[in-house]
């Protein structure tokens, strides 16, 4: 890579790593109630500084974290059409990236205004797990194709299943998130006080019930994507190495999650595991998305190879 690629990619790596931690905060915010600890915006009880308890402080740092993000998003944005031409990823997905950071910024601001309305806060969350994708796209997309990878030419997949498969485990993963935004923002959340079952073995009888359990349906058919996704990315990974510890990267993830999500319940749906339930989703979320690019356009994304020494740009 030369200098100004690995720059690149350094900022946009932090970038995502940013927006990960931002979406975790905004979920600690969240899960602790001080989502309404500042009643208005963009400033906290009117002043730059607000006062320094605990719900204001955790509100107000999701703030300032979504500050770091937008900067890291626009000097990455900046990077690109810097050092990189035409309709290249890395220009369409800063630039993509930057768009998402502003609308989430205005529905942050409207989620506070309009006192933290459960559906602003379901499209303050799909904007933010947006970011992450964008930044994801970004890091992949910043070196010449075919880096990192072996020297045997990578064809694009044609089989139309492979593809449909990628692109629905990908909408299966944002839907599974979203609806487990919904559920905690109608108040299902804890409402099944036992895992696997709700009920015992009958079929469980009221809508908290049965939109919580909806929660876990979604997660075993999200599961079989996974597998079946896992599997393709396997095969073709005799090719192409980087899809296979890309599809172990996201199978642990996956196992995680659903393990986070048990100990959730037994635990009594403690403010901690909750959120941590929401983080691993979405580092499941961007492993997802590496996977998906790398496996439908290798010649376009692939993973940094940090060990290239680097030249002078």
């Amino acid at each position: 890579m030369t200098t100004a690629q690995t720059r690149f990619r350094a900022v946009a790596l932090l970038g995502l790593i940013a927006a990960i931690a931002q979406v975790t905060l905004g979920g600690i915010v969240r899960v602790t109630g001080s989502g309404d600890a500042c009643p208005d915006w963009p400033l906290c009880h009117g002043q730059l500084i607000p006062p320094l308890d605990y719900h204001t402080m955790l509100e107000y740092s999701h703030r300032l974290s979504a500050t770091v993000v937008g900067l890291l998003v626009v000097i990455a944005l900046y990077l690109a059409w810097r050092h990189y031409r035409g309709s290249s990823p890395a220009v369409i997905s800063t630039s993509a990236g930057t768009i998402l950071v502003i609308a989430a910024a205005i529905l942050g601001g409207l989620t506070v205004l309009s006192e933290l309305t459960w559906w602003v806060r379901l499209i303050h969350l799909g904007l933010a797990e947006l970011v992450v994708a964008s930044m994801a796209v970004a890091w992949l997309s910043g070196g010449p194709a075919g880096e990192g990878s072996s020297e045997q030419v990578i064809e694009r997949p044609r089989i139309r299943f492979d593809r449909l498969l990628m692109w629905g485990t990908l909408g299966g993963v944002m839907v599974m998130i979203l609806y487990g935004s919904y559920i905690v923002g109608a108040g299902y959340g804890s409402s099944c006080g036992s895992w696997p079952l709700c009920q015992g073995w009958g079929i469980p009888r009221g809508i908290a019930f049965e939109a919580h359990m909806g929660h876990r349906y979604l997660a075993v058919i999200l599961f079989a994507l996974v597998a079946g996704m896992g599997h393709v990315a396997w095969r073709r990974g005799a090719v192409d190495g980087e899809l296979r510890w890309l599809t172990v990267l996201t199978g642990g993830f996956l196992v995680a999650e659903i393990l986070v999500g048990a100990f959730t319940v037994w635990l009594g749906f403690t403010a901690a595991m909750k959120s941590l339930h929401l983080t691993v989703a979405t580092l499941m979320w961007a492993s997802v998305v590496l996977l998906v690019a790398v496996y439908l356009r290798p010649d376009r994304f692939r993973v940094p190879n940090w060990h290239v020494e680097s030249v002078a740009s």
